[in-house]
């Protein structure tokens, strides 16, 4: 089937999937910086058309992972260890001030969405301990994991929204040293191994809010510099 048979919604899927294995590929060292690379190749090596990767190359070029050379030339970004240091730093600074924002400039229906999304992942929480008591060490939770992953990068882009400042998000977006679907595959991958620092971290978003709903900047801001930057320093090693 050629990239023109395929409808909208499907190269969409196919640009995503493709998104997601060039990121591992990276991640993994299959890909290593700064190899050159080209649409055709890595369309060839994911067994798609050009026009998915293309979309996923795109994406890429905009998180900095990969960065053009010339018109058509492509390469995968090679940043230092310092380098990244620093990137998830600007995340970290910008995250928190987002935070500090927040509490300023949020309206209590915003708030009140937060707590929303706080509640149903509790109750998500609650669920995985019942089949974890019911079940033990054989309990399946990947797919309530994920939900509860995406309930909380959620909260965050809601926390992000509530300032009202397009720049500001537009800085952070671009600051970002993991994409969401990153987070979640590295996050998929450490909590058996660290389930205590994860529910940690799930609990310091119920402290963030009651800050946001305080209008508390300075404790928003603080609670939201720690916690983005023992999660961003915990991915970063793994």
């Amino acid at each position: 089937m050629s990239s023109d048979a395929l409808s909208p919604m499907e190269t969409t899927s196919l640009a995503d999937q493709a998104y997601r294995r060039l990121r591992a590929a990276v991640r993994e060292g299959s890909l290593q910086p700064g190899e050159k690379i080209t649409e055709r190749d890595l369309a060839a090596r994911l067994g798609v058309s050009p026009t998915p990767v293309r979309e996923a190359l795109r994406q890429l070029v905009h998180e900095k992972v990969v960065e053009r050379v010339g018109t058509r030339a492509l390469r995968i970004a090679d940043h230092s260890a310092s380098a990244r240091s620093e990137i998830v730093e600007a995340e970290v600074r910008l995250s928190a001030l987002m935070a500090r924002l927040a509490a300023r400039n949020a309206t209590d229906a915003q708030l009140a969405d937060l707590a929303g999304v706080l509640e149903r992942a509790d109750a998500l929480v609650g669920q995985i301990e019942q089949d974890v008591a019911a079940h033990g060490a054989h309990a399946d939770t990947t797919d309530k994991l994920v939900a509860i992953h995406r309930l909380m990068r959620r909260f965050h882009h809601q926390v992000e929204a509530a300032v009202g400042n397009p720049v500001l998000e537009g800085l952070l977006q671009q600051a970002r040293a993991f994409s969401d679907e990153e987070r979640l595959d590295l996050t998929i991958k450490l909590a058996p191994e660290r389930a205590e620092a994860f529910r940690r971290r799930f609990r310091e978003h119920r402290s963030l809010l009651d800050a946001l709903v305080d209008r508390d900047e300075e404790r928003a801001e603080l609670l939201a510099a720690h916690h983005h930057r023992e999660a961003l320093h915990q991915l970063s090693s793994s």
